[in-house]
């Protein structure tokens, strides 16, 4: 794609966030390991980044010191942003792309993590060799969430931007190329505009997206499933017992799946939520406008006080195995900057950038 066509491309995009107020991604925790419910309401919120010159859109790691957060591409010349955290620095990586990064991968697969993006890309980058590869999808979408398990198993979504409410998009990977899906059976005039993608194994995936919409992969087909809300949903995320699909319009949903139909469990009044994170063995955790955070605890979805007043919104959020809640965002309409990064819990965060 040409430099005029790319630019032309991400006008169009921002201008079309602002009115669909776009926010969230998938999440997923294959590598999460146990920690004791209920989250800790107590534990320091820092706000280890404020003003980013990019939005930053998810965060995944492997631990409290290997954090990796991406997001837009500020046309500073370096790129999207791609940060990695090691305990002590922060690190701007490049990748050598352009464009916005909306996804990384929760967790490594087969030692690679997966961020997806502008221009139908996957961004495949493995930390051993500091290697970043690029996936040509569909050069006609953006996409907005990746998922898998192994390197021959990878599901992506997105959309064209000229069409949200028809021209979603998802592709399969199968360790040679990249294959989309013909869904005309589900919607027959096209899918909307897809978000997040996640699953728990390979016959059981799920996808959300514009106007309430929940699809189902059993390892054959896909179907849909039903909801009670037509709003948008943002990002999908669960466990071995709970699945959550967090989005609104203004104020929330917070769908979960019961009985095979996902029911809005969200308090009255609570702001929009973007992302959810559901780790192994403790409730849950969901972000969103004005960074809000609300806690999945035994008598519901609970709002917390995390003594951090902003009017930017939180678009992801990631818990490490030592049960640090990384949350990340910033100004999701136009420009697509400012970008924070918030961490809640016991450890101090360095906001040291290390620019070598």
């Amino acid at each position: 794609m040409s430099s005029e066509g790319m630019k032309d491309r991400v006008s169009r995009f921002r201008r079309w966030a602002v009115i669909s107020s776009i926010a969230g991604m998938m999440m997923s925790c294959t590598a999460c390991t146990d920690i004791a419910p209920p989250l800790a309401k107590t534990s320091t919120a820092q706000l280890v980044f404020d003003g980013l010159n990019a939005a930053i859109l998810s965060v995944s790691g492997t631990a409290s010191d290997d954090i990796y957060a991406v997001g837009a591409d500020p046309g500073d010349g370096l790129g999207p942003y791609v940060l990695h955290y090691d305990g002590y620095t922060w690190r701007r990586l490049e990748t050598g792309t352009t464009g916005d990064l909306w996804w990384i991968s929760v967790h490594t697969i087969d030692g690679a993590f997966y961020m997806a993006g502008e221009g139908g890309r996957v961004i495949q980058f493995t930390p051993a060799t500091g290697r970043f590869e690029e996936h040509v999808v569909s050069g006609e979408a953006t996409l907005f969430g990746v998922w898998g398990q192994s390197r021959d198993d990878l599901w992506t979504v997105g959309g064209d931007l000229d069409d949200p409410d028809l021209g979603g998009v998802i592709a399969h990977f199968d360790g040679q190329a990249w294959t989309s899906f013909d869904l005309s059976a589900i919607a027959a005039e096209g899918l909307p505009t897809l978000y997040k993608v996640w699953g728990r194994g390979p016959s059981d995936v799920y996808a959300v997206g514009r106007l309430g919409f929940v699809m189902h992969f059993d390892g054959v087909s896909w179907t849909r499933l039903a909801n009670d809300t037509q709003r948008t949903l943002f990002t999908i995320h669960g466990n071995d017992s709970t699945v959550v699909a967090t989005g609104g319009a203004g104020d929330a949903v917070i769908e979960e799946l019961r009985a095979g139909k996902f029911v809005n469990q969200a308090p009255d009044d609570i702001i929009q939520m973007n992302g959810v994170f559901i780790p192994a063995h403790t409730q849950g955790v969901t972000v969103g406008n004005q960074a809000s955070v609300a806690f999945r605890t035994d008598a519901g979805w609970e709002l917390q006080d995390i003594g951090i007043e902003t009017t930017l919104d939180l678009h992801a959020v990631w818990m490490d195995p030592n049960g640090g809640i990384w949350a990340v965002g910033g100004h999701l309409g136009a420009s697509l900057d400012q970008g924070i990064v918030v961490y809640i819990g016991d450890d101090v965060i360095s906001n040291r950038v290390n620019s070598g």
